[in-house]
């Protein structure tokens, strides 16, 4: 139950992460799951980063982080990777 109220909290959730990047779009390095549960934090939600997974971003564009909850509860984290401010 703890985690259905989670996955119902985070379900309103959309983050946006700023990170260098270069000329042509591209990411120093990546984002994370680290970077994911930072933001979440942020907005009050402590949500442990071993069960949030990201596939290979690499470049500034919307992706959708999962976030495992329980075996039966899991939840997509829709997110923007942005060019850091200067």
């Amino acid at each position: 139950k703890d985690a259905e109220a989670l996955a119902e909290q985070l379900k309103e959730v959309s983050l946006t992460i700023a990170t260098k990047v270069s000329a042509t779009g591209t990411i120093f390095g990546s984002v994370s799951n680290i970077q994911i549960a930072e933001e979440l934090a942020k907005l009050g939600h402590n949500v442990d980063r071993k069960i949030i997974f990201v596939k290979g971003v690499k470049e500034v564009g919307s992706y959708t982080a999962i976030v495992k909850l329980h075996k039966e509860v899991s939840v997509e984290i829709p997110f923007e990777v942005v060019a850091e401010a200067e």
